[in-house]
């Protein structure tokens, strides 16, 4: 053991106390949010008035909040578990990967697409599917072959979202719902700041969520204990129409502004399991983009409680648009929930289906290496490499 726990007790002292004033600093930062909530539950005017001051006075950078896409239900709905239908089709696609090590015996990067379809309301048990995909340097490529992590996770993302459009495409015509799921949010921006305008990558990903669109699919994006704070930065604009002359308009949406509280943690307290809120559509410059490409693209959420905790699940408006299809995405995602306690079931097994493990990777690269010495190839570890499969093995070069 070269961890000496005895040296850092009182830091992990101070950091537990830390929690616990944090903790509270939030609790009591909860309950003037609520008072706010159910003030303002169904005041549409004073909620677009808070919305415009803050968009006029906010940073841009850090500015994201939340519109209601309609004024149907308050702000502080509690909608419990529509009747489920009583046949439809689940997909979920996960993805993993190994990154490129460029201490290796040889460079490359591997990415693993896994999915699921399930078959609600009948007897047909899931398909199964797994899509890899072997990159390596060739002489087309070697000058831009991906090699940081945050590439080879974008290029991931990307095989995610586009089998899953491909699975729903090939299920077009059905006469039951159809419902494609992601584990992960459906606003997808990760790189560039949104003043860039639509890279490539994302360009690439709304053409994925209009092929779903026109094959007559739902969508979804699951994001399990979710760390947004788009609702409460609404909840704190209200509080500023309260108090224009000194609220702080530039800290909304900054890290830490609204004392640490999460939409999650405000939602724990409104919802039961089985329930969700009211749909919202997320106000960003980056929504702005999306819905300029295609405003049926235009990403909407609410949040859902569904068993233990809150998760955010992310809809295209034109999921949004239509209640019967929201309240389909509600039930189907709830009843997947019941059959492991708080998460759906299609997600943990696309994400088994993909997941690739120490093991596998062991042999992937014994049948590289086979493959390198039919053409004469010397498998060849760095020497920092080497040396740190000596020290975690238990041996070193001296036998010491």
């Amino acid at each position: 053991m070269t961890l000496e726990l005895e040296k850092i007790t009182d830091k992990i002292d101070s950091m537990a106390q830390s929690a616990a004033q944090r903790l509270q600093k939030r609790q009591d930062f909860t309950e003037d949010l609520l008072l706010v909530l159910e003030q303002y539950a169904s005041d549409w005017v004073a909620i677009e008035a808070a919305l415009d001051h803050a968009q006029s006075l906010a940073d841009p950078k850090h500015y994201r909040s939340a519109r209601p896409f309609t004024h149907t239900d308050p702000l502080n709905a509690a909608i419990d578990p529509p009747t489920l239908p009583s046949q439809a089709t689940i997909i979920a696609t996960d993805g993993s990967q190994i990154m490129p090590d460029r201490h290796a015996a040889h460079l490359y990067y591997l990415l693993n697409v896994g999915g699921i379809i399930y078959y609600h309301g009948g007897s047909r048990t899931p398909d199964q599917f797994t899509e890899p995909e072997l990159h390596f340097p060739t002489s087309q490529n070697e000058a831009n072959f991906l090699t940081s992590s945050g590439e080879v996770s974008i290029a991931r993302d990307l095989l995610e979202i586009g089998k899953l459009a491909d699975v729903a495409w090939n299920q077009r015509g059905s006469d039951v719902p159809v419902l494609a799921i992601l584990d992960q949010r459906l606003l997808y921006w990760p790189i560039g700041g949104p003043e860039a305008g639509l890279s490539e990558v994302v360009e690439k990903w709304l053409r994925a969520m209009t092929k779903i669109n026109d094959s007559g699919a739902l969508l979804a994006g699951y994001i399990d204990r979710p760390m947004t704070t788009a609702v409460t930065t609404l909840l704190r604009s209200l509080q500023g129409l309260q108090d224009q002359a000194n609220f702080d308009w530039k800290s909304l949406g900054k890290a830490g502004a609204g004392g640490g509280l999460t939409d999650g943690s405000l939602f724990y307290r409104i919802l039961k399991p089985g329930q969700r809120s009211k749909v919202f559509v997320s106000v960003s410059p980056p929504n702005e983009r999306f819905a300029e490409q295609d405003k049926a693209n235009e990403v909407c959420f609410f949040y859902f409680n569904p068993g233990r905790g809150i998760a955010r699940v992310d809809i295209p408006r034109w999921v949004a648009k239509s209640e019967t299809a929201v309240a389909t995405v509600h039930a189907l995602i709830y009843d997947q929930c019941r059959i492991l306690g708080d998460y759906p079931y299609i997600i943990a097994r696309a994400d088994e289906m993909a997941v690739v493990g120490h093991q596998d990777q062991e042999e992937l690269n014994f049948l590289i290496d086979l493959h390198m010495q039919r053409y004469g190839i010397e498998s060849r570890l760095t020497a920092k490499q080497s040396s740190k499969g000596l020290a975690r093995g238990g041996k070193t070069r001296h036998g010491l």
